[in-house]
């Protein structure tokens, strides 16, 4: 059985980029997503958020960090 070792945090904010729509000044729009009671790891390059969910499994959302502007954890 293998562990989930991730640092958790009470909410982590990502900033996706919207490819193709920029404004004026050449930045790119963003969609927002949050995550509530959740971990976070940055491998290679991607950023892993787990999830745990009923009964023990753990679900996570893998990004490539070229999708994302910014990301904010909150302990």
């Amino acid at each position: 059985m293998s562990h989930n070792k991730a640092p958790k945090f009470s909410r982590v904010e990502l900033l996706l980029k919207n490819e193709g729509i920029s404004n004026n000044n050449g930045l790119h729009s963003t969609t927002k997503i949050e995550f509530l009671d959740c971990g976070l790891m940055i491998t290679g390059d991607y950023l892993i958020i787990t999830m745990a969910e009923v009964g023990g499994s753990t679900t996570a959302r893998i990004f490539n960090l070229k999708e994302l502007s910014a990301y904010k954890t909150h302990i």
